[in-house]
């Protein structure tokens, strides 16, 4: 991560660290099924019995091998979500999948289909390097720690996952409330949630401040927006509406105000900004 002067503006990155490439590894699952066939098959032929169990136990242990190469590949997913770098799991995954497969192949080669014991384990060593070759290896685990901050990686990016859960709820109840102008300006507030929570991922020495914010605010935004979209399932009530869109109002500037700051690398009178919008939360009584 590089170094940045504290003073010095920042450029926000559009691009939403969520959107990332599906995993392709479900494509394993199709590639036993002509053992599964064929040991169907053999079940009904005289003298096939030895056949058809080599077959079914190597369809059964190549679909282990697609769990276990598609969790991998599930893991390495969410440790590229967010430019922080995330602890990958201690189990090797892609790795141990990789080897199951091979002796899966291996098994429905030699009893399946009756090849050699050399073309067996030659079919199992080339699938389980092809497997590597094509998903590769599993993530590194190490999480080091954010310079100048003091904690973990993982710390940094558990307040960021639990803020995403926050924007999704808030989203949700967005999707119940049909008032065309306040729909807009929730989502203008997730837009700008979001951008703070890119600016705590360039640099993480703003989550000192933002720790509070992506919390205790964010699930305070959250709490008054489900409440709002709960009771406006009962029909319209001009008072709560007023109240609700003073707190957006609130919350619109809170949020415009803290980005700029942080963008400045300003990291005084945050806590206080938090406190005053807090209190009006509760006043306001949503």
């Amino acid at each position: 991560m590089s170094e940045l002067k504290r003073g010095g503006a920042r450029k926000i990155d559009s691009t939403d660290t969520r959107r990332l490439p599906r995993t392709g590894a479900w494509l394993l699952y199709l590639l036993p099924l002509p053992m599964l066939l064929a040991a169907v098959i053999a079940l009904f032929k005289n003298g096939k019995g030895l056949v058809g169990l080599g077959a079914g136990i190597a369809f059964a242990v190549i679909m282990l091998a697609a769990t276990l190469i598609r969790r991998g590949s599930e893991i390495e997913v969410q440790a590229k979500r967010r430019k922080i770098v995330r602890r990958a799991s201690t189990i090797p995954y892609k790795m141990l999948g990789a080897i199951v497969l091979g002796v899966g192949i291996f098994i429905g080669a030699r009893f399946g289909s009756g090849e050699t014991l050399f073309a067996s384990l030659l079919l199992g060593v080339v699938a389980s390097l092809g497997s590597v070759l094509v998903y590769g290896l599993d993530p590194a685990r190490s999480a080091p720690d954010v310079p100048a901050v003091g904690v973990t990686s993982e710390e940094v990016l558990e307040i960021l996952d639990e803020a995403d859960q926050k924007i999704e709820a808030i989203e949700a109840a967005r999707a119940r409330i049909h008032n065309a102008e306040l729909k807009d300006r929730l989502k203008n507030i997730v837009t700008g949630v979001r951008d703070i929570m890119r600016i705590v991922e360039e640099d993480p020495r703003d989550m000192r401040r933002a720790r509070k914010f992506l919390r205790t605010y964010l699930d305070g935004a959250q709490r008054v927006t489900e409440g709002y979209a709960d009771s406006h399932r009962y029909g319209e009530h001009s008072e709560l509406e007023d109240n609700f869109r003073n707190v957006l109002t609130t919350i619109e500037t809170v949020i415009g105000e803290q980005k700029q700051k942080l963008l400045e690398n300003n990291l005084t009178e945050l806590d206080v900004q938090i406190e005053v919008l807090q209190l009006q939360l509760e006043k306001e009584g949503v």
